[in-house]
């Protein structure tokens, strides 16, 4: 007996998963790689916010002294890349078990 074929909107929907996973998984990638990089330079590096911004990653060059965006605590970073990054490993490990099922034509 042969399975029929699965549908194009369910190939179409595993793959978005897969895609929303990988970019879950480099949102997660890129907190983990802010706070090693706030280690190495913390003059440089870190959790910025001001009345115009808040983000993670590196002030330097032209926008440094426009932005007027003041560095949060360290800790403040270490603790919040923890949870991200944990968070994002929980999220984006169900989107591939739910890719991956319906890669194979299962639903999970």
């Amino acid at each position: 007996m042969t399975e029929a074929p699965q549908p194009h909107l369910a190939r179409l929907k595993a793959c978005a998963q897969l895609a929303a996973a990988v970019l879950v998984a480099a949102l997660g990638v890129g907190m983990v790689v802010t706070a090693v990089g706030h280690a190495l330079d913390p003059e440089h590096i870190g959790m910025w916010s001001g009345p115009q911004a808040f983000f993670f990653g590196r002030v330097d060059g032209p926008f440094e002294g426009t932005m007027h965006a003041h560095q949060l605590p360290g800790a403040t970073l270490y603790i919040v890349a923890v949870m991200v990054a944990g968070i994002c490993w929980f999220v984006s490990r169900e989107l591939f078990g739910y890719a991956r099922a319906g890669l194979k034509g299962q639903a999970r």
